[in-house]
């Protein structure tokens, strides 16, 4: 019987677009769960490669051994390595090398290519860049001279694990043993260190050294993990994970909504046969039987549906993500199957369990009196509860994430601009004198229902909101990283350039059709007042350090003003906005710097957010032309050239003392992370375009029972089937133009959030929303008025329809 019931019932479009709703949830929710658990546990692998550790400890001086022995009692792997600049030589040939030395654990993850290949820096010899061997016209074999003592050159360094970018290293690599340090007596009192230990272990015992560790750091102290580290390439894949994020949550919120709508029409479509069936003699439990038995079978049928679709979207998605994946993801555990089954329950019990107990509430009077409908758990207490479990499941989903925060603040808004908008706008109609026939029966259509014309915009407000913001989202993202990483992105620096060298570097790039960036003069100096007080070192490594200080005259593109007013002028600074919150700065503070000539001070007059992912120049300070003319300079460019040895060989001989940082490693593999996660973002794109779809079409389905029965009279009065298409499709056209305006605002207001508190993008309005939703949701919801007219007035079906009904 209830199977019976059910397939009787399976050809009710209502119970249709619930089911797919509640398979594209089930689909969704198993196939971003499983994918973001296995990347999750897949990249931290790949990205500790990357890093050479699970964690990194950055200091200015020597931490407490205490700290490396308590990682050690709770499980944890540490390596240690010291970083310092200093002068080697080859007979008389000086030459600054950037020395890394590193223990006999390095690395712990990762590769260290090398040539001969598995090299490792070994007591007595060193590992030198080939750039270093070709200043020095070294070769393996050699010995080089380096401070107090002479060590072997055991082959070359082709590329670390954990190299980074940092566009001011000024020097080649050389890297040795640890154990040597000592014995080249070049690390003196006032020595410029960084000390770097990598820790490794398992997820348990990193969290617990996380929690014992980061109440101890100091200000010159950084505790590195995947998540918080400035690398382009990690950077780039937390985004796309977070716009995965994105997407499941739109798809959760337009399949409720969609769920809601439709099963709401669905059941309000059955009283009467419910009611007939309690006059007939049918009692409740029969009845319960019956509805319950029917909504487990849809239930069930979108578990094992929703189920393989979830499965292979994952496997589609990871075929997309293949080349910037692991090899070998390791299985996702059992929450994403719980968490896929579960919110098809969750969301079926909570916008399902009112509408089908109404249904089972109906009274039989209702065969007499349609207007008979049960007192039900009112909206007015049970939407509020049901918006408040949705928020704190969806919360408890992601973790209390922003991205749902940036999204519920956008809805809400949304709700109070339609609010006013519709009862201004209703307003507005009543006082409106429309000559058209066509037009004026559609307004009184829209005002005659004030609540039923809210709700409709309700509906199509949020799916032009939710759809708008993913599309916008992902053409800002991928046009972020195209403008971030273009195919003639400069793939290798050229610093340490003498002032009387720039015009030769120029020259000789010329004639071999290099085009360069921007030359940008360089001053080392160090801070040393702030307001007219004296800095302690001790509470920031910027103190505690030479800083590389610029003049510019136009503002840098990946660096705009946020604060304050550009260009600054002689006495004045603009500043980068993340050191002065680091350093507790604001616009009108003076600071003094130290060079080797003389002290200078500056006021700050404006503040800059800098972008590290672009892999250009950034500085945390732009003084105006002619501020450092008193103080020693080199300057800084950079090119994009194709691999050419012999070209980069001639470059070296011709200019001994520049240094060259080759970074095209770096852009191929970000260019590839950005390749392969913008055809992800497609298959998301249409997912959450399906659910949104579903969610017009189920307000759709309800608008064409309203309508119908109000077409009838008006045919029974004798109005023209084509004055009530005229009357549908005005209506209709009102209804797209006021969603689209309204669907702006709220985009408007989560993109505000998204870009600038999640993938930190700078946010400016986009007019084009406002232009183009209004008018796509005019023409999209008339054409579907005109299909309305279609189907209802065609024939004898619109009589048909309204006595079934």
């Amino acid at each position: 019987m209830i199977w019976r019931w059910f397939w009787r019932e399976w050809r009710s479009p209502s119970l249709l677009i619930v089911w797919l709703a509640l398979t594209l949830a089930v689909a969704c929710v198993l196939a971003l769960g499983s994918l973001s658990d296995r990347m999750e546990k897949g990249l931290s692998q790949q990205s500790r490669d990357f890093m050479a550790g699970d964690r990194t400890l950055s200091s200015s001086h020597p931490v407490s051994p205490a700290w490396l022995q308590q990682a050690r009692s709770d499980g944890l792997q540490v390596s240690s390595q010291l970083s310092f600049m200093t002068m080697t030589f080859a007979e008389n040939t000086p030459q600054l090398a950037s020395v890394k030395a590193v223990d006999d654990a390095y690395p712990m993850f990762g590769e260290l290519r090398t040539e001969p290949a598995n090299l490792k820096p070994q007591p007595g010899s060193v590992l030198a860049a080939p750039r270093l061997l070709a200043l020095l016209n070294l070769k393996t074999g050699d010995r080089l001279d380096v401070g107090d003592t002479s060590l072997r050159i055991a082959g070359e360094v082709i590329q670390e694990p954990d190299s980074g970018f940092n566009p001011f290293q000024t020097a080649p690599r050389l890297m040795m043993n640890l154990a040597d340090v000592e014995k080249t007596g070049a690390v003196q009192p006032g020595s410029r260190l960084t000390w770097r230990y990598k820790f490794a272990g398992t997820p348990e015992q990193l969290s617990r050294y996380d929690r014992w560790i980061e109440p101890q750091l100091k200000a010159d102290q950084r505790w590195l993990s995947v998540e918080n580290s400035d690398d382009a390439l990690g950077r780039s894949l937390q985004r796309a994970q977070q716009f995965l994020l994105l997407s499941a949550l739109l798809t959760l919120i337009l399949a409720i909504s969609a769920v809601a709508v439709a099963m709401s029409h669905y059941c309000r479509s059955r009283y009467d046969l419910v009611a007939v069936l309690k006059t007939l003699g049918a009692n409740r439990a029969a009845l319960r039987k019956l509805i319950i038995g029917q909504w487990l079978a849809v239930l069930l049928l979108a578990a094992v549906v929703g189920s393989a679709l979830g499965l292979g979207f994952e496997a589609l998605l990871l075929q997309m993500l293949k080349p910037v994946l692991p090899a070998a993801l390791p299985p996702s555990g059992v929450w994403p199957w719980l968490w896929a089954i579960g919110s098809l329950f969750v969301i079926s019990l909570l916008v399902g369990l009112r509408p089908y107990r109404l249904l089972l509430a109906t009274q039989p009077l209702r065969v007499l009196r349609r207007d008979a409908i049960a007192d039900v758990w009112p909206l007015k207490f049970y939407l509020p509860v049901m918006a408040l479990v949705v928020t704190g499941l969806l919360a408890l989903l992601v973790g209390g994430s922003i991205l749902l925060w940036a999204l519920v603040a956008g809805i809400v808004l949304l709700a109070v601009l339609l609010g006013a908008t519709g009862w201004g706008g209703l307003l507005l109609l009543r006082k409106l004198s429309v000559r058209n026939l066509a037009f004026r029966l559609a307004i009184n259509r829209l005002l005659r229902q004030p609540l039923t014309t809210l709700s409709q915009l309700a509906a199509f407000s949020l799916s032009f909101m939710l759809l708008a913001l993913l599309l916008v989202m992902r053409g800002d993202l991928l046009d972020r990283w195209q403008q971030q990483l273009p195919p003639d992105s400069p793939n290798y620096y050229l610093l340490n350039i003498a002032t009387e060298q720039v015009p030769q570097v120029k020259t000789f790039l010329q004639q071999h059709q290099i085009k360069t960036e921007d030359f940008y003069p360089i001053a080392r100096v160090r801070l040393t007042e702030t307001n007219n007080t004296p800095v302690d070192p001790a509470e920031d490594n910027t103190y505690n350090r030479e800083i590389n200080l610029t003049w510019l005259e136009q503002l840098p593109e990946n660096s705009p003003v946020v604060a304050g007013s550009w260009p600054p002028k002689q006495g004045e600074v603009s500043m980068a906005e993340e050191l002065t919150e680091r350093l507790g700065l604001k616009l009108g503070d003076t600071l003094t710097f130290t060079g080797d000539t003389q002290s200078f001070s500056a006021k700050i007059t404006s503040l800059r957010s800098i972008d590290r992912e672009s892999l250009r120049p950034f500085f945390f300070f732009i003084f105006p032309p002619g501020a450092l003319d008193q103080q020693p300079q080199t300057w800084l460019t950079s090119f994009h050239m194709d691999n050419d040895p012999a070209l980069l060989a001639q470059l070296n001989r011709q200019f001994p003392t520049l240094s060259l940082l080759d970074i095209d490693s770096i852009l191929r593999q970000v260019g590839q992370v950005l390749t392969q996660v913008s055809r992800a973002l497609e298959i998301m794109v249409v997912l959450v375009t399906a659910c949104g779809v579903l969610l017009l079409l189920a307000q759709i389905q309800v608008g064409m029972r309203q309508r119908r029965q109000e077409l009838v009279v008006y045919r029974t009065l004798g109005a023209s089937k084509k004055l009530l298409r005229g009357t549908l499709w005005r209506e209709f056209a009102v209804l797209g133009a006021v969603s689209g305006l309204a669907a702006a605002t709220g985009a408007e207001a989560a993109l505000w959030g998204l870009q600038r508190k999640v993938f930190d993008f700078p946010w400016q309005p986009d007019f084009l929303l406002w232009g183009v939703l209004p008018l796509t949701g005019a023409l999209l919801l008339s054409v579907c008025g005109g299909w309305l007219g279609v189907r209802l007035l065609k024939g004898k079906a619109l009589f048909r329809g309204y006595e079934s009904a």
